[in-house]
């Protein structure tokens, strides 16, 4: 008898974190029932174990565990395959291979089952997750080039030299991620046709658009604004390519001439009366009513900043709380982005302080010897900047959630009171040097951190073992 095979796809918004715990689950489950795998990993680092042609038509049963939309999904057009998500992979492993490797046996049905009804909510963080998985690298870039010339400029005079222009240069391409942000969430809808279309309304939604005509008192719309006209652009040129039926020798005049004709001034039109007005006022609205608060309005802002990154590890209320921050950073003395970047590595580092107090100084013992070592990388995975490292923990006890919620406001309010303040989105050790107050920041780290720690000790159940 063949032996069977099982090959899968894994893909998340990050491309850290939940890519490659898929993975490992695939692997390991195959592992243990003496199935032949390869898992391709479509994460950070790029495409890794690719699947060939070969692998595809060889497989006993294919699965595609994404998040976001994956390269060169064509190769599994007309093919059985079970489409999910990540997260749910990763909770329900055996339920999900055992039915891909039963929908093998009904190949006549497999085109209707492959794809299960989505709610309109999933539909929705589905797309604004995707954008956001093209947006943070404009970010991470921008945000490192500047950290590159600040701390430079440290050390030695960098005026008129090479530093000073990657410094503006870093500045620059941060204020485009709101632009890049809409033009992935335009193509997640309708695909190539909205990406410039979301383009221009992303530019019309940041200082890009400020700066250019120099408007005086032009309040940006921002990340609201943004998922705005990306929603809009998007299912505009959809709705539009499929309504507008031509002949077949006209089809590129529909394309080129038609469509963009529309949506360009549609785009511009609600832009500008519509989306800028709008959520440019909230915008105002949060910026007078946390700065007229003062030091209160600081510290309740940086609680519902930290709240919301800790909130989901990475997630889409993660996210939506750093574009939030990031936009309006730097608007007045109230807004920085210190409670964000604490609140990204308070969590995982809690987490690798729990895997060593575990069982110590009279302190519960919780975990097994498989999750210590997961605690540990979670340490290392903070110091470095990476909150994922604690997503196995919530999947496996939600009742963490308050736990790091709490201790990345802690940690936030900690540093606020000590006088920190970090303006670059950088967090951990890439960015705790060109903080204020270098000894409170850490200071704030270790205290935000040890709440967490003695949290997870004590809601987590005990260990058996």
């Amino acid at each position: 008898m063949m032996k069977q095979k099982i090959i899968a796809v894994t893909a998340c918004p990050t491309g850290i974190a939940h890519t490659f715990m898929a993975a490992s689950k695939i692997i390991a489950w195959a592992e243990e029932h003496d199935i032949e795998v390869k898992v391709e990993t479509q994460g950070s680092d790029g495409v890794k174990n690719r699947l060939t042609k070969q692998d595809i038509a060889s497989a006993t049963a294919i699965v595609l565990a994404t998040d976001v939309p994956i390269q060169d999904a064509e190769r599994f057009d007309n093919i059985p395959h079970l489409q999910t998500r990540t997260q749910e992979l990763i909770k329900n492993t055996d339920r999900y291979l055992r039915q891909a490797l039963a929908m093998e046996k009904n190949t006549a049905t497999v085109a209707h089952e492959e794809k299960t009804p989505r709610s309109a909510y999933q539909v929705f963080i589905g797309h604004i997750m995707a954008a956001i998985s093209y947006m943070l690298p404009v970010v991470v870039m921008g945000g490192l080039m500047m950290a590159t010339a600040k701390i430079t400029g440290q050390f030695i005079d960098i005026e008129h030299s090479p530093f000073s222009v990657l410094d503006k240069v870093g500045f620059m391409t941060i204020k485009f991620m709101y632009p890049v942000f809409a033009m992935y969430l335009a193509f997640s809808i309708a695909g190539k046709p909205a990406l410039i279309p979301g383009l221009i309304g992303g530019l019309m939604c940041d200082e890009v658009y400020k700066r250019f005509f120099d408007f005086e008192h032009f309040m940006p719309s921002s990340f609201f604004g943004a998922i705005a006209i990306g929603f809009f652009v998007g299912y505009l040129v959809r709705w539009l390519n499929d309504s507008i039926h031509v002949r077949q020798q006209l089809t590129t005049i529909k394309t080129m001439l038609v469509v963009p004709l529309i949506v360009g001034i549609t785009l511009v039109i609600v832009m500008e009366y519509l989306i800028n007005p709008i959520f440019g006022s909230l915008n105002q609205l949060m910026v007078v009513f946390f700065t007229s608060a003062g030091d209160t309005g600081r510290s309740f802002y940086s609680a519902m900043i930290a709240a919301g990154t800790a909130f989901d590890l990475g997630g889409p209320v993660n996210k939506a709380a750093g574009s939030v921050a990031l936009g309006l950073n730097g608007m007045s003395e109230t807004f920085d982005l210190t409670a964000r970047e604490l609140s990204i590595v308070i969590p995982s580092i809690g987490v690798g302080f729990a895997a060593f107090l575990n069982g110590r100084f009279g302190l519960p013992n919780v975990f097994s010897q498989e999750e210590k070592t997961v605690g540990s990388t979670s340490l290392l995975l903070g110091v470095i900047g990476i909150s994922e490292g604690a997503i196995p923990f919530i999947l496996k006890n939600p009742r963490l959630i308050p736990v790091f919620m709490i201790g990345a406001v802690s940690g936030a309010l900690i540093a606020i009171a000590l006088g920190v303040k970090q303006t670059l989105p950088l967090p951990a050790i890439w960015g705790w040097p060109l903080a204020t107050n270098v000894a409170g920041y850490m200071a704030s780290v270790v205290i935000g951190a040890l709440i967490c720690a003695l949290g997870v000790l004590y809601v987590s159940p005990k260990n058996s073992a």
